[in-house]
């Protein structure tokens, strides 16, 4: 398979990916509620890149349950524990839960978009040859 295809596919998946972020941040966004939690742990979970660490959050819903969630967004290093952040959970599944961040829910989704976007147009138009943009044979 070429290189081009290769990074075509590749784009696709991060449009893929940035259309499926961007929908559920929104949706939470749209019928999710807001609340303070607060940090009860870290998780960490090793990788060849060093780890990164997952914090572990515990909240209340309007109608006072309790629940404590890993979220899916790690950082490195490890967010303090014992802190409080803003969250916003689904009122319907409580564990569907994301820091409620304007970066994370709104920008980033937007950046993996336009990078697979533009990625996959020059990807194709490589694979065309209409430009000659990776030029992986030399």
């Amino acid at each position: 398979m070429s290189p081009e295809l290769i990074i075509t596919i590749m784009s696709g998946a991060l449009i893929i990916f940035g259309i499926v972020l961007w929908k559920e941040n929104d949706y939470l966004i749209l019928h999710g509620r807001k609340t303070k939690a607060i940090i009860f742990k870290n998780n960490y979970e090793y990788s060849r890149s060093g780890g990164i660490y997952y914090p572990v959050v515990r909240f209340t819903t309007k109608n006072e349950e309790w629940i404590t969630q890993q979220l899916n967004t790690g950082f490195k290093p490890a967010l303090k524990e014992g802190s409080n952040i803003e969250v916003i959970y689904d009122p319907e599944d409580p564990t569907n839960v994301k820091i409620n961040n304007a970066f994370l829910m709104e920008i980033l989704p937007k950046i993996f978009l336009a990078a697979g976007i533009v990625g996959f147009v020059l990807g194709i138009l490589d694979y065309l040859e209409v430009l000659e943009i990776f030029n992986f044979n030399q």
